[in-house]
């Protein structure tokens, strides 16, 4: 008996059962309070006030529990750099840096103002107080992440902006635990200083290098998770060993890879999920563990204390969001969401507290108060984050809806060596929004095949399925037998009312190779969908540049929106520079286009009008370069005699690129598909 009572007293000690309770909590309070039409965060958080030592004490603060807690916390900041749209901060840094400036100045104002006029302290204690009302923590950024809303303005602007507050917060703790220490010294700043830009300087500048080499070398998915978490954990290490929060470390680390992680990548969808699925909701029920309910009922002036440092800290991020909104002409919604990310205190709030206490500037009513503060704050926070992020959603999945159709794509898959890469290119160039499956085919030969070859077949789609099922995209297998290769793929195309073809070149074929230009000039002559012919010697994400040579007269083509599009999607996944060459007209055009698309990126324009000289630019490539040729097929009106050269120049001068060729889309009737299906010419 005296085994069973060591194992069920309270708080729970025995790990298994320990974790299987907080399993539990993660599994069943977000289902729960989802129906009562609440926040799950703020379920979780409940959730940790009721099983916590304040409650019913089943949970304790224990070392395992912190230790969750704190990879929560990193978590959350990691994918918060990971996720930040590069270019859409680009677009948008004036709103970021004017929000960050509101954002902090407003706050800390109004701290100092309501410590020393409404609670009598003084001012040292009142700019303490002040840092915690500007400081605040991303608590609500995974419901942006679970309505897929991340690289929208409002929160790219919130996410930078976040780093800048927390930063200047905890600089001004510095400062005035350093006043009140008597240590504030000229070459202990300068020193504070060097330090922070050369870590800066090796996270955002050091750690790409590292990781891409690392990337090229081990493709296995697991040692890659691996990696990617050990570099967040010692960027976060080193923030925290030169003075800074491990938060601010984290949150570099993720800006540092956040080219390197496609958001539909295999990685990206490892990382959320066993972030979402273990180390947030612990973190969230750690806050809640913090929470003491009783200590509004230990004195008037402590209820008085919690009270207006709540109020201080809601409008004091209310404010900055309105303004804002106000300067730069946002929407109301999107101030919704600006207040909603900016307004939790938990993390920064807390290391502000605690010091605070430790050099005897804050009494009990404001441990007290912080306590209450993050709890409201919190609630506000997730519940202003949820309303805005299921509005935004709504509002960007029309406008998809009301643009380009998402289309269909198509991978003919032979060699086990080039299924994962055309595949995490075939995922990288769909459409974020898009719900339909991706479509692998395999053609056994029908004249030999037997059972083991089937089953070869078999296995081959299945691998296809494999990969794309790691970035969570569902695939479809077609399994065909015919006595030519491409006129079963497309017979395919036309079943399934595919758009888009993605076949691969393994890496020790050529474009010059006399099958391949045969078995593609047939694909080319039976089918209208575009068509993407892709050489890839490296992993796409690893690619820094997508230099695409375009075609006269390209711009007059049918398909030239189609593969834009794809091109843009594919420079959304891996960050990558885009430059085009062409004529004035063409490019012109290409701009034009850009310049009405709602998400439109960044692009070097360079005039090239001689497609003899071809083969001139592979000088201009840098090995993690993709070189993409726009062709086009006899009948379009953009091809050129230079063209029947393309595979022979491809084949001779880029053998050490990694190329890709588009044939957009082009017309063809039935009649014609009719006829070539059934072996006419």
């Amino acid at each position: 008996m005296s085994v069973f009572e060591n194992i069920f007293t309270l708080p729970l000690s025995n790990p298994v059962l320990l974790f299987a309770v907080v399993l539990l909590i993660i599994l069943f309070a977000p289902i729960i309070f989802t129906k009562l039409r609440i926040p799950y965060i703020v379920g979780l958080i409940a959730a940790g006030i009721i099983a916590g030592s304040h409650g019913l004490n089943i949970i304790s603060q224990s070392s395992s529990i912190e230790l969750f807690s704190t990879v929560g916390l990193l978590y959350i900041m990691f994918i918060a750099g990971v996720e930040v749209d590069i270019n859409g901060f680009k677009r948008n840094k004036i709103k970021s840096i004017v929000f960050s400036l509101y954002s902090f100045t407003i706050p800390m104002a109004l701290g100092v103002v309501v410590g020393v006029f409404a609670l009598g302290y003084g001012v040292a204690t009142s700019v303490l107080l002040a840092c915690m009302f500007a400081s605040h923590t991303l608590l609500a950024y995974p419901i942006v992440s679970r309505y897929g809303i991340t690289k929208i303005r409002s929160v790219s602007m919130t996410v930078i902006a976040t780093v800048v507050i927390d930063t200047l917060s905890l600089l001004t703790l510095a400062v005035v635990v350093g006043n009140h220490k008597g240590e504030l010294e000229t070459l202990h700043w300068v020193r504070f200083a060097i330090l922070i830009l050369a870590f800066g300087v090796a996270v955002l500048f050091g750690l790409p290098l590292v990781a891409r080499y690392f990337f090229k070398r081990n493709t296995d998915s697991i040692a890659q998770y691996i990696f990617v978490l050990a570099m967040m954990f010692l960027s976060a290490f080193f923030a925290q060993l030169i003075g800074m929060e491990g938060i601010i470390g984290a949150f570099l680390s993720g800006i540092a890879l956040n080219r390197l992680i496609p958001s539909t990548s295999a990685l990206m969808n490892r990382i959320d999920f066993v972030g979402n699925a273990l180390f947030i909701p612990i973190f969230l029920i750690s806050v809640g563990m913090l929470v003491d309910l009783r200590v509004l009922f230990t004195s008037l002036h402590a209820v008085t204390v919690a009270v207006v440092m709540t109020v201080a800290a809601i409008v004091g991020k209310y404010i900055p969001a309105y303004l804002t909104q106000k300067t730069f002409k946002l929407k109301p919604v999107e101030r919704t969401m600006i207040f909603g990310l900016s307004n939790a205190h938990a993390a920064a709030t807390l290391a502000v507290v605690i010091v605070g206490r430790q050099i005897e500037l804050f009494n009990d009513d404001v441990l007290n108060g912080t306590i209450l503060m993050i709890l409201v704050t919190c609630i506000v926070s997730s519940f202003a984050t949820e309303k805005a992020s299921r509005h935004l959603a709504a509002s960007t999945k029309l406008s998809v809806g009301m643009g380009r159709k998402a289309g269909k794509i198509l991978i003919p898959v032979s060699n086990p060596d080039t299924i994962e890469r055309l595949v995490e290119f075939a995922i990288m160039i769909r459409s974020d929004s898009s719900r339909e499956p991706l479509y692998a085919i395999y053609i056994s030969d029908r004249q030999q095949v037997n059972k083991s070859q089937w089953e070869h077949g078999e296995r081959i789609l299945e691998k296809a399925a494999f990969t794309a099922a790691a970035s969570d995209v569902p695939l479809e297998m077609i399994h065909d037998a015919d006595n030519n290769a491409a006129r079963g793929i497309i017979k395919a195309a036309k079943d399934y009312s595919i758009t888009d073809i993605v076949l691969g070149l393994h890496q020790s074929s050529s474009f010059g190779d006399a099958l391949f230009s045969m078995r593609l000039s047939t694909l080319l002559r039976g089918t209208s969908q575009t068509v993407f012919v892709a050489k890839l010697l490296h992993h796409a994400n690893t690619v820094q540049r997508i230099v695409t040579v375009i075609p006269p007269n390209a711009e007059y083509e049918v398909g030239f929106v189609s593969w834009l599009y794809r091109l843009g999607n594919l420079h959304r996944q891996t960050n990558a520079k885009l430059i085009f060459y062409g004529n004035a007209h063409t490019l012109e055009e290409v701009h034009q286009l850009n310049r009405r698309n709602e998400t439109a990126f960044e692009i070097q324009r360079v005039e090239f009008n001689h497609w003899s000289h071809l083969h001139t630019l592979a000088d201009t490539l840098k090995p993690d370069d993709l070189f993409v040729v726009v062709a086009a097929r006899k009948a379009a009106v953009s091809h050129t005699l230079a063209m029947e050269k393309l595979h022979a120049v491809l084949g001779k001068y880029f053998v050490g690129n990694s190329v890709m060729i588009i044939y957009p889309k082009q017309p063809l009737s039935d009649e014609e598909q009719v006829k070539f299906l059934s072996g006419g010419k």
